[in-house]
């Protein structure tokens, strides 16, 4: 298993801590190989923020019908206290990568009191090579501040 960082994953994001609606947006680009099945792909959310929807754009990531996914959570910190859940989001099984498009994940809004990163966990890998391909994430949050 191996984390793949998205472009803005190991920078540290704002947080107004003044209620303002903001989008996240970050994006991973495939290398020649595709993430491996158990692979994380990691999108940083600062601490603070209420998030109220995720949405990911997905390129067709996969020449066949195989890729899977789940999208969930967990700190960005290894020694925190936060539970992971690696399908909060979305529950694995997900079939958006297999030809493209948008995953519009339903959740009940979240807080996080400390940074975390947004997970896509994947399921099983796709197949052929897709360098160049992209993954997007766009998160709406409302900037309240951690505790």
């Amino acid at each position: 298993m191996a984390d793949l960082f998205a472009q803005r994953a190991l920078i540290p994001a704002p947080m107004r801590v003044d209620g303002n609606s903001v989008q996240i947006i970050d994006k991973y680009v495939l290398t020649a190989t595709n993430p491996a099945a158990a692979d994380v792909i990691l999108f940083r959310i600062p601490a603070g923020s209420y998030v109220a929807r995720l949405r990911f754009i997905f390129d067709d990531i996969d020449s066949g019908t195989a890729s899977l996914i789940g999208v969930g959570y967990r700190a960005v910190d290894s020694s925190s206290a936060l539970a992971a859940s690696a399908a909060y989001f979305a529950a694995a099984g997900q079939t958006t990568g297999q030809a493209g498009g948008a995953l519009e994940c339903a959740f009940k809004p979240i807080k996080f009191e400390e940074d975390v990163f947004v997970t896509i966990t994947i399921g099983t890998a796709g197949a052929g090579t897709n360098t160049g391909d992209e993954i997007w994430m766009i998160a709406t949050v409302n900037q309240v501040g951690p505790k």
